[in-house]
């Protein structure tokens, strides 16, 4: 499994959580073409964005394999759009899913997998702040200084 992201440290938290390697998109010219390099020149067989960043969107679609999947997990903004190759979605036989993660089922499933306690999930907690600092952590969760933060009271 491969992961690619722009922040060093999220990346270590990936593969603390079992990806095989991070790369950091800022340092790769060409993200789709560096998964079919990896993949012997096939693509990836999942692709899950989590962004929700068109371009990026598209980019996802462009590293999927024939017959793969593109979750499309991370919401755009409302009213834009994507572009996608009626050729290669065809042909391929590429399955695009829009995703929203708020079920009841998804809910459970994830409250399981966290009280199971099997996985590092302490890592992504990657800081600690009194309430009075929610707006400063807001801004730094945009610029991406930090993964989850825990509010006190």
């Amino acid at each position: 499994m491969f992961l690619f992201g722009g922040s060093p440290t999220r990346l270590q938290v990936g593969e603390a959580f079992g990806a095989s390697q991070g790369f950091n998109h800022r340092l790769v010219a060409d993200v789709p073409g560096l998964v079919k390099l990896l993949t012997e020149g096939w693509g990836a067989d999942v692709v899950i964005e989590a962004t929700g960043v068109p371009s990026v969107w598209e980019q996802a679609i462009a590293c999927v394999r024939p017959g793969g999947t593109v979750n499309l997990f991370g919401g755009c903004p409302r009213d834009t759009t994507i572009t996608v190759s009626t050729e290669q979605l065809h042909y391929s036989e590429l399955t695009l899913k829009g995703v929203f993660h708020s079920t009841p089922r998804h809910v459970r499933d994830a409250l399981a997998m966290l009280a199971a306690g099997d996985r590092p999930f302490e890592k992504l907690i990657s800081d600690e702040r009194p309430l009075k600092d929610l707006q400063q952590t807001f801004y730094d969760m945009r610029d991406r200084t930090v993964i989850k933060v825990a509010m006190r009271p």
